[in-house]
């Protein structure tokens, strides 16, 4: 397991990259959101559970760094790590398929989380424009964006996995 000595710095950079440089940058209603493509690759290499991990600490950084309800965004990337497995990607094709398609999947199940989460905090909820003007184009985005995520977080998997050491997927 990553220590927290890197996780925590580097989910923290990531947060920060995705808040304040690439808060402006919107693509048709799309936004590029690292953290969750972090999270969702991690979860593809290491598993849902080091993906969880990952997603709550992720999660709470950017909670804290919104204006929604606390714990929003952290539910969300949960999802997130839990859908992003790799045995039921399996039979898609290569590993950059796979993990293009199920980011796509997974990026637009954490939209659809926040919305219920802000419908539960009583906040109104426009649900065709949420899933067709933003959660759609973003999981595109995203999905775009899960390779360039892949090959530096495979290395640091790489380097940072004990030898000999394999994770069984459920």
């Amino acid at each position: 397991m990553l220590t927290l000595y890197i996780t925590l710095p580097l989910l923290t950079v990531l947060a920060l990259i995705q808040d304040v440089l690439l808060a402006p940058v919107s693509i048709m209603g799309a936004r590029p959101d690292l953290v969750l493509v972090a999270v969702a690759v991690w979860a593809f290499l290491r598993g849902p559970i080091e993906g969880s991990l990952w997603a709550f600490i992720g999660g709470m950084i950017l909670d804290l760094f919104s204006g929604g309800p606390l714990g929003g965004i952290t539910l969300g990337l949960l999802v997130v790590s839990f859908l992003v497995r790799r045995q039921w990607g399996q039979e898609l094709g290569s590993t950059i398929l796979q993990l293009v398609l199920l980011v796509l999947i997974a990026c637009f199940f954490y939209h659809v989380v926040l919305l219920l989460v802000l419908l539960w905090a009583g906040h109104a909820v426009n649900w065709s424009y949420g899933l067709s003007q933003i959660a759609g184009p973003s999981a595109l985005l995203n999905a775009v964006l899960a390779p360039f995520v892949y090959w530096p977080l495979s290395w640091l998997d790489r380097r940072t996995r004990p030898e000999g050491f394999t994770l069984v997927r459920d």
